[in-house]
């Protein structure tokens, strides 16, 4: 999948962002009529669609749409990036797939789609100003909501659980039970396939959300330390390939990806240390998930093929003949 996409110019996948974003819409339009939940304790998130021979989470294919079709927009108007009749419609482009995304009932990835939509601003130099008066909005949104009980339920319970987690103990049976498990590895770990809590099924979905777990437990605080470091280095690898991208859409193609990849590393390991809520975001290339998967791999295609055709052919092949 990577070495296909990295082989299509990246040029031509922008300018068929309107195919791309009118097919990712479309995918979460069915999403939101036929669409299933895999959560018995979550019904109302029903982010998935059930194609027979598996499910398939759609608002995983909607970032990578979201990426394209947002560098195309912002490279459309950079020149006048931070005049206020620009920034209502790129506003307006943003909040559409976190609508879509809430509508389905998966906050988690709502959350990652906003923080994609603030980093590739930021990227595209847009004047701190907007970003102040951005958060700003955001935090009263949120005590709004929260007062009203819009944000309720199950989310509101694992937000709360955070700062009473004496009320909350049953709820934070997962997060608990994955710190002890990273806890017990030490420096060095139980051994491949040794995880004692893990391998028992002490830590409920460590094969996906909570695959930190298993590397603490098994490989120990290095072995913690190498996943992360890992994925910091592939992020960093994305932004310098942005930065050295032949025009304006590359840049923030890979910046995009570089802060999709990275805003779901800093939620996966906030939520298995307790930091933040359980909301069930994986580690990209780590854990399950053939979705997830899919999609990192694809972005890393557009990543690749901005290295390649922003260098001479001779210079950018990936692999020898």
């Amino acid at each position: 999948m990577v070495l296909i996409v990295s082989n299509i110019d990246y040029a031509i996948i922008s300018k068929l962002w309107p195919i791309i974003a009118g097919g990712c819409i479309l995918l979460m339009i069915v999403t939101l009529l036929f669409g299933k939940a895999v959560n018995p304790d979550r019904p109302d998130a029903r982010s998935w669609l059930d194609l027979g021979v598996f499910t398939f989470q759609t608002s995983e294919l909607l970032k990578i749409g979201f990426i394209i079709s947002f560098s195309y927009h912002l490279d459309m108007v950079k020149d006048k990036i931070n005049r206020i009749k620009t920034i209502i419609p790129l506003v307006i482009h943003g909040m559409i797939p976190i609508a879509l995304v809430v509508a389905t009932g998966d906050a988690g990835s709502a959350l990652v789609f906003l923080v994609m939509f603030i980093g590739m601003l930021f990227f595209a130099k847009v004047n701190i100003g907007y970003f102040v008066a951005g958060i700003c909005a955001i935090i009263v949104a949120f005590m709004l909501g929260w007062k009203l009980n819009i944000i309720d339920g199950v989310q509101r319970q694992r937000i709360a659980a955070l700062f009473y987690p004496e009320q909350y103990e049953d709820l934070l049976y997962q997060q608990t039970n994955a710190k002890i498990a990273m806890g017990s590895g030490g420096w060095t770990g139980q051994g491949y396939l040794n995880g004692s809590m893990t391998q028992n099924g002490d830590v409920p979905v460590n094969e996906s959300d909570m695959i930190l777990s298993v590397a603490g437990e098994e490989f120990g605080y290095i072995g913690t330390l190498a996943v992360i470091v890992i994925l910091l280095v592939l992020i960093l690898r994305m932004l310098s390939v942005g930065l050295k991208a032949r025009d304006n859409v590359g840049y923030l193609m890979c910046s995009g990806i570089s802060v999709m990849l990275f805003t779901q590393v800093v939620i996966n390991v906030g939520m298995e240390l307790s930091l933040l809520p359980c909301i069930g975001i994986t580690i990209p290339l780590f854990s399950a998930g053939g979705s997830s998967s899919l999609c990192t791999y694809l972005a890393l295609g557009i990543a690749m093929s901005v290295y390649r055709y922003s260098k001479s052919q001779s210079k950018a092949l990936f692999y020898t003949t």
